[in-house]
């Protein structure tokens, strides 16, 4: 499906315009209350059924989206971590660490496309799946990574408790989703990365002011 509109530059603008429009009405509406009418007006197609020439179905293009942030994504383990959280005062370094490598100026839609794939996780056992091994999984090995290169920097205790930072961590992703799909709480993070980069941020500071030693503090 990837290569099958590569040898049309104007085919692949309006799959990416199609694309960028899902991802924005299914992080608002929720990938099952969309509809393709909804999508097509959204995209700026005139006949809804001709959506279908780019993507067979409103599910493939929830697979595209799960291709598009699989292959656009960087690892932690990927970067000279030691060198990063060195440079930096501890907080600053870790979260340097974090961020991700997505074109930038396609932040905002890899942004919404993680937003849609935590709310669907909660509905579809596939997205659920992808969501453990793609998303929870990556961010854990992130953080095992961090950390241990923290302790053997000596910016954190000896005997703090990796595997629980690590769940602690993982845990706000589904705390995002639920609250974002629930539409509950005054305090409920936006989906334009702002929220999830405060909770990171709250969470790395709590966790150096616990397990911190003197010589990294941020």
């Amino acid at each position: 499906m990837r290569d099958e509109m590569s040898s049309n530059p104007k085919g692949d603008l309006t799959k990416k315009r199609i694309l960028e429009s899902a991802a924005e009405l299914f992080s608002e509406k929720g990938f099952t209350e969309a509809t393709i009418r909804e999508l097509a007006k959204a995209a700026g197609l005139k006949n809804p059924a001709s959506l279908y020439f780019y993507f067979p179905s409103k599910y493939a293009i929830l697979e595209h989206m799960l291709e598009d942030y699989t292959q656009n994504t960087d690892y932690v383990k990927d970067r000279n971590v030691p060198k990063m959280l060195s440079e930096n005062s501890a907080l600053e370094g870790i979260l340097a660490c974090y961020q991700t490598v997505f074109p930038e100026d396609r932040i905002d839609y890899y942004l919404k496309v993680l937003c849609v794939l935590l709310q669907e996780q909660l509905r579809d056992p596939l997205v659920r799946e992808f969501v453990s091994e793609n998303v929870i999984l990556r961010l854990e090995r992130n953080t095992n990574t961090v950390l241990t290169a923290l302790k053997e920097l000596g910016a954190i205790r000896q005997d703090t408790d990796i595997d629980y930072w690590m769940k602690v961590i993982s845990s706000l992703l589904y705390t995002f989703a639920a609250r974002r799909m629930l539409g509950i709480g005054d305090n409920m993070p936006d989906f334009d990365g702002k929220g999830m980069a405060e909770m990171l941020t709250e969470t790395m500071r709590l966790m150096l002011e616990r397990c911190g030693t003197t010589e990294k503090q941020s």
